[in-house]
């Protein structure tokens, strides 16, 4: 065969149409019976169907969508309104800046001049920064210095980000603890303080360069295994072949070359190229032969950073959380999103849990209603809560997260009935996914839901390792595809696509 591809998440299926399309024999390998890896749906209970990994469409890039048909093929995205509440109290939350409540802390008329003024700063500021990065999604990561004449007289911006946290920024640009508290989880997911060029990051969702199209962002209809399907379709359709149930041992290597798959039950493949859809640290250090990778690579792709995982709550629920604080229309927080434990001190204090590997025990909760725009995924009148919460470790010094689970799920639920009272008595079902099961469902090292965590050290033309930035691993025709590739993980196919177009000029 020409190509064997490790694994079917959404980026080796992308990658997958894109070199079938140019008439390969690209065959892919999935140790699962399903296609769609951290994209999938899951009936959980009966009537209930969820996410329960990947959470949202996440600025998926319209040139994929359009290449390979998706909205012809049934994709249907559901937006999520764009309003995020964090609540603070059972009788104050922060809320949008157009919201005149007097509940809300964070309403215009309520802030002084210097906090208006420093909320816009910083919004432009990071503006500035990601549209010197836009450019460069579709194709191989930057340099800083082509970034740098792209920016032209913004030059300032990004050399401020290179030299400074993501705190940094806060103190520089917002002149009260009320503003850097509610801003204070931008980062949160990724490490105690990043680096302020992580911002950088949100350069995926510009419009597309030529047409103008935004990313698709938001919930797909049915569930992310919607977009497995239609994506698994593509590919097949294009000429792709697809092995489930098939897990790969090792990467055959002769002679510094790919040469092919030794699968779990001793059949060999042989392929001209093999393309790894795997984390990096599974990729370097679990499937390639040990003698097939320096020392010198293997120290430092063990080093690379992963450490830092998260819990997703699901629960099945009679109704709709109803938030004390809130006096709108009791829809509207549920058809955005609502976060608690958001400020400074206990996002640092969840580190500190998390650096000693213990459990965090109030980290942010994302708590999301997916259900409220999508009713396929619940019986009528009832609902499907999803939380994702940050951040979590990767793994525990003195405990075991299965001793752990069902304390930590209570906790979960005290803090959110803590806000909306009815929340305890609506459960019908509930779960919690802890890192373990990231690692053992999901084939993510450490439970790192995005291959390598995205401080900035990790992104660009670092990640994983500026050898390896351009999709092309240290041994001829090994490719690499994963969302350990740039620009970074969430549901984007991004690195797929990329990955795909790196190969195919290799081969013209």
């Amino acid at each position: 065969m020409d190509v064997a591809i490790i694994g079917t998440g959404h980026n080796g299926l992308i990658t997958a149409y894109y070199l079938a399309k140019q008439g390969l024999d690209v065959h892919l390998f999935e140790k699962r019976d399903f296609t769609g890896g951290a994209a999938l749906t899951e009936e959980l209970w009966p009537g209930y169907r969820f996410s329960t990994c990947a959470h949202l469409l996440h600025l998926f890039h319209p040139r994929i969508i359009n290449d390979l048909e998706l909205i012809k093929r049934g994709l249907d995205v559901l937006p999520r309104r764009n309003a995020n509440l964090h609540m603070k109290s059972r009788n104050t939350y922060w809320g949008m800046p157009d919201d005149d409540s007097p509940r809300n802390s964070l309403a215009y008329s309520r802030l002084s001049k210097e906090e208006r003024e420093g909320i816009e700063k910083f919004e432009t500021f990071k503006t500035k920064l990601r549209k010197g990065f836009s450019p460069y999604r579709l194709g191989l990561p930057p340099t800083l210095d082509q970034v740098r004449a792209k920016m032209g007289e913004d030059q300032s911006v990004l050399d401020q980000a290179i030299g400074s946290t993501l705190k940094d920024l806060r103190d520089h640009f917002l002149p009260s603890q009320v503003l850097r508290d509610f801003y204070a989880d931008e980062g949160a997911p990724v490490s105690r303080n990043p680096s302020a060029l992580f911002l950088a990051y949100g350069s995926m969702g510009f419009p597309d360069d030529e047409t103008g199209e935004l990313p698709a962002n938001g919930y797909v209809r049915g569930g992310l295994g919607a977009l497995a399907k239609v994506l698994t379709e593509a590919a097949i359709e294009a000429g792709a072949t697809i092995h489930t149930g098939k897990a790969v041992d090792e990467i055959i290597v002769e002679a510094d070359q790919a040469v092919g798959l030794r699968l779990e039950d001793e059949t060999e493949v042989r392929s001209r190229i093999v393309v790894s859809n795997l984390d990096p640290k599974r990729t370097f250090l679990k499937i390639l032969p040990k003698d097939s990778v320096s020392q010198d690579i293997r120290r430092r792709i063990a080093a690379l950073k992963t450490n830092v995982s998260c819990y997703k709550f699901l629960a099945a629920v009679s109704e709709l959380p109803k938030w004390e604080a809130w006096e709108g229309d009791p829809d509207e927080p549920s058809e955005g999103g609502v976060r608690l434990n958001v400020s400074e001190a206990e996002i640092s204090a969840s580190y500190d849990a998390l650096e000693a590997g213990r459990p965090t025990e109030k980290p942010v909760i994302s708590v999301s209603v997916p259900s409220i725009v999508d009713p396929t995924l619940a019986p009528e009148g009832h609902h499907t809560v999803s939380c994702y919460i940050y951040p979590a470790p990767g793994n525990l010094n003195e405990s075991s997260w299965e001793d752990e689970r069902e304390r930590i799920a209570d906790l979960i639920i005290d803090q959110i009935n803590s806000f909306a009272p009815n929340f305890r008595n609506s459960i019908i079902h509930q779960r919690l996914r802890v890192p373990s099961d990231l690692v053992e469902s999901n084939s993510l090292t450490d439970g790192c839901i995005w291959h390598l965590q995205h401080d900035a050290d990790q992104l660009f033309r670092n990640r994983p390792l500026p050898e390896f930035a351009d999709y092309r691993a240290h041994l001829k025709n090994l490719y690499l595809c994963g969302s350990g590739q740039h620009p970074g993980g969430e549901v984007s196919g991004l690195p797929g696509h990329n990955a795909a177009q790196e190969i195919l000029k290799d081969l013209s």
